[in-house]
């Protein structure tokens, strides 16, 4: 059996900065006016996520407690930004309501097809660095019917590219022949993949000598697995009816 591990942002999906437009809009939301800028917020979006700090151990921040933990940050950058207390205060709590908008999520326009090829050969799981609510934006994508399980940071306190939570889809998956980690970052996913002992296929960006693979499109990743299985069949792993 293949196990497919699949990150999210940036892999399947696609969205202007996620972050900054969140953290900006929900402040114009609470105050038209804002002297705050887009612009002014994107700096500080390149940290105070766990998956920017992943040697650190989030057990205790997960679920609920993860976004009061970002809702903490949130209100920082606006403070640091000139914001008032009360403006940044209200700001801070309209900001989960518009990440879990499947709107700000674009598919990539092979995703669909590539979910739909490999289901049935291989179980696809996600294995993303995410706020707790994904499995919403995926089930309101039309996603979760391809996904077999879902590993997010957010709700286990690992983020990669730690051992840990690579550990955990080995251990949900313990038939699992071949693991193969499926994303867009060199750092969490490929050199993480690897550091786990699964085979990695980079999306997106070009070549990487790290990773086993390097797909410009999620169609080509099919081909690449139509091999494994035949060679699987071969080695009388798999039944005819799966090559």
């Amino acid at each position: 059996m293949i196990v497919l591990c699949w990150d999210f942002d940036g892999t399947l999906t696609y969205s202007d900065p996620l972050w900054t437009n969140s953290v900006y809009h929900a402040l114009k939301m609470t105050d038209p006016y804002t002297h705050v800028s887009f612009q002014d917020i994107r700096p500080f979006m390149a940290s105070g996520f766990p998956w920017h700090s992943p040697d650190s151990d989030y057990r205790k921040t997960i679920n609920d407690h993860w976004w009061h933990h970002m809702n903490h940050y949130f209100f920082q950058v606006y403070q640091s930004l000139g914001v008032s207390d009360s403006v940044a205060a209200l700001s801070c709590k309209k900001i989960r309501s518009i990440i879990r908008q499947a709107k700000n999520y674009r598919l990539y326009e092979d995703a669909l097809s590539t979910l739909q090829q490999t289901s049935g050969k291989c179980q696809n799981i996600i294995l993303s660095n995410n706020h707790p609510d994904l499995k919403e934006i995926i089930h309101a994508l039309g996603l979760s019917p391809f996904f077999q399980d879902y590993i997010i940071s957010a709700e286990i306190g690992y983020d990669k590219p730690r051992p840990e939570i690579f550990q955990l889809a080995r251990s949900r998956y313990p038939h699992g022949t071949r693991f193969i980690m499926i994303g867009d970052s060199i750092h969490a996913d490929i050199i993480g993949g690897k550091n786990a002992r699964m085979e990695t296929i980079l999306v997106h960006k070009g070549y990487c000598e790290q990773a086993d693979y390097c797909c410009d499109q999620l169609e080509e990743i099919p081909k690449i697995l139509s091999k494994k299985l035949r060679i699987l069949h071969e080695k009388s792993i798999l039944p005819q009816h799966w090559v």
